[in-house]
């Protein structure tokens, strides 16, 4: 607001000076008529005085003639001369009327001319003066007010200067907190990766003990179908004793302890490896996406699981199989659980993912490369008791 009215003033003040300067050539032109009516007073000045050197040629001349009329009067009869005398005084008093008339009429006619001119040069020097004087108030007014106008817009400008440096602190402050955030954030996200791989890891871990637990538990009923298979063939009968917590044999049993051990290797090369597996009855396995924001497109990948005996099953995943970030994806074997892409599918070409002692399950992808791997190698061992 105050700019434009700055604006507005500096307009005036131009305005005004504009009007001075025609003032200004008003006044020019005045003193330019004033000069023109001088030089024209100047001229009738000289018309005067060359009428009245006219007139003083023409009364000597007058007088030149009164003077030959007065000696040929004084040559003539005394009754002549007296008439002509009366006429000749007659005459010179009307040229001299004449003469006072002409001269008192052209210089009245003159200064009232020139007062006349006077006049009007004064009256347009007085107005001029006046509009003049009214301006310089005008013009001295509008100085005053746009020296208002500039303290104000100082202290306008020294406002803002201290508003700007204030936005830039801020500015500089909200960069700051920026990257603090992004900071935060980044923490955030390396500590979310690696808790969620800890996790992962925690997870594969746990599939690995609950595997090795239904192994143990295969295991340990197995070992128990042989004990009691054994204690039926030598007759040997063991009594529990509840308060005690202790088994009793007979001491001519004679018998050896079957120890078995199952080791696992797993190993992956980019983000996808196995998970849970079905140990026990072979019907499915598992793959997992480790990554916690990239998904895998599997489309065409083959597992191949190679079994005692060099025995092989394979399953070529279908097109447009896609492993989200963080998911599992369950492989049942025919009749063992439901094809439900992209959790689940089915390999329709086999009962069972198969069993055995040493079982390597290999993942490739298009190219033939090997992708994952899980090494299943168990060992058996007699020790006597």
């Amino acid at each position: 607001m105050l700019r434009a009215r700055y604006k507005q003033l500096n307009d005036e003040e131009k305005r005004l000076n504009g009007e001075n300067a025609r003032l200004w050539d008003e006044v020019q032109k005045a003193h330019a008529d004033l000069d023109e009516e001088t030089t024209g007073r100047i001229g009738f000045q000289d018309q005067v005085q060359t009428l009245m050197e006219e007139l003083e040629f023409l009364r000597r001349i007058h007088e030149q003639e009164i003077k030959e009329l007065q000696f040929l009067l004084s040559q003539a009869p005394a009754e002549t001369r007296e008439f002509f005398k009366n006429e000749l005084a007659l005459a010179i008093r009307d040229i001299k009327d004449e003469y006072e008339f002409i001269a008192t009429q052209g210089k009245q006619d003159m200064e009232s001319w020139y007062k006349l001119k006077v006049s009007e040069v004064q009256s347009s020097a007085n107005r001029v003066v006046s509009e003049g004087g009214h301006q310089r108030e005008e013009v001295s007014r509008m100085r005053h007010s746009m020296a208002d106008m500039r303290g104000k817009l100082g202290d306008l400008e020294e406002k803002n200067a201290r508003l700007e440096k204030e936005a830039q602190t801020l500015h500089s402050q909200l960069d700051d907190d920026h990257r603090q955030y992004e900071d935060a954030i980044n923490y955030r996200d390396r500590e979310l990766r690696r808790l969620r791989e800890e996790s992962q890891r925690f997870h594969i871990e746990l599939q690995e003990l609950l595997a090795t637990k239904q192994i143990l538990d295969a295991e340990i009923a197995i070992y128990r179908k042989m004990m009691e298979g054994e204690e039926s063939r030598v007759g040997i009968y063991a009594e529990k004793v509840a308060t005690r917590s202790t088994v009793e044999e007979n001491e001519s049993h004679s018998s050896n302890e079957i120890r078995t051990t199952t080791r696992f290797h797993r190993s992956a090369h980019g983000n996808v490896t196995f998970g849970d597996c079905d140990w026990h009855d072979g019907t499915f396995i598992s793959l997992q996406n480790t990554h916690g924001s990239k998904d895998e497109d599997l489309s065409g990948y083959k597992v191949s699981r190679k079994l005692d005996n060099n025995q092989y099953i394979n399953y070529v995943l279908p097109e447009n199989t896609v492993l989200k970030a963080g998911k599992t994806l369950k492989l049942y074997a025919r009749d063992h659980g439901p094809h439900s892409p992209p959790n689940s599918l089915v390999n329709a070409a086999d009962e069972t993912w198969g069993l055995g002692a040493n079982v390597v399950t290999t993942l490739f992808n298009k190219e033939g490369e090997e992708r994952a791997t899980l090494a299943q190698k168990t060992a058996s061992t007699q020790t006597p008791i």
